[in-house]
């Protein structure tokens, strides 16, 4: 699904993207997990996300949603977002790849999450059927093929498909079923990878151009003509691009660049 994001907020991620895929390749062997991306708001959570499902294999289910905070009081509703298009079951042109079989679960964990997720009328349920039926859905489909859940904004998603999504993110370990949750504070039984709003954030979009201009090898005046400012405003900005980053000469704004993963936006 489309998030929108600051245009440089996955600069310097590249050992969280690592973190990530590689609890992504473990589904092929089997292993499992759940893991909270947590950090405020422009630290780079979305973007690293969206960064991830542009990188997981075409074998893999890919489920998706992110928190509403206006949906926050309409039970289940994220839980309905993320596993509908699994037991909906409706192709749109054009054909996406084929969904993973899922075998029947339990008649009252059937009919608990037909009921939850408004695909049928039923009597009341108990929240353990609804549970495990969220958790076999997930099992059920992994066996096709690995699955993996991917929650923006998870602090702001309804509280009882919180409890669901945490209740099988603990249960998943042993199943080739992944589950990745980003949030501002640390999400209670998950494993945190947390993210500080990187020195490069605070740039403005200017000092940003200056620093990509000067450490692809432009001296100031080239850099100006190249950019279409003055050779006192690219001075004023690269000034403050050294201070922000902690820099004091080209040499180490390159290097600083290239350990922040950003040499791909060097030009």
């Amino acid at each position: 699904m489309p998030w929108e994001s600051k245009p440089h907020a996955e600069i310097g991620r590249a050992p969280h993207l690592r973190h990530l895929e590689r609890l992504v390749a473990g589904l092929r062997a089997g292993r499992g997990g759940a893991v909270a991306v947590t950090g405020e708001p422009g630290a780079g959570k979305t973007a690293l996300l969206a960064r991830l499902m542009e990188r997981v294999p075409e074998t893999t289910t890919v489920l998706a949603t992110s928190g509403v905070e206006s949906e926050a009081a309409l039970p289940y509703a994220a839980l309905g977002d993320l596993l509908r298009p699994l037991l909906t079951r409706r192709p749109t042109p054009p054909a996406p790849p084929p969904l993973p079989a899922l075998p029947p679960l339990p008649p009252p964990q059937a009919r608990a999450l037909g009921a939850a997720l408004a695909l049928e009328d039923g009597p009341g349920f108990t929240p353990y059927a609804l549970c495990m039926g969220v958790l076999n859905v997930l099992v059920g489909a992994a066996r096709s093929r690995p699955v993996l859940v991917v929650v923006d904004d998870a602090d702001a998603i309804d509280q009882p498909s919180a409890t669901a999504l945490l209740f099988a993110a603990r249960r998943i370990s042993d199943e080739p079923v992944a589950m990745v949750l980003a949030a501002r504070s640390p999400i209670d039984g998950l494993s945190e990878l947390p993210l500080t709003a990187p020195a490069l954030a605070r740039l403005t979009r200017r000092e940003l151009q200056v620093a990509r201009a000067v450490a692809g090898g432009l001296s100031n005046p080239e850099a100006a003509t190249a950019l279409r400012l003055s050779r006192k405003t690219v001075e004023t900005h690269l000034s403050g691009a050294y201070r922000k980053l902690g820099v004091r000469s080209r040499t180490e704004l390159v290097r600083y660049l290239i350990e922040a993963d950003i040499s791909r936006f060097v030009r």
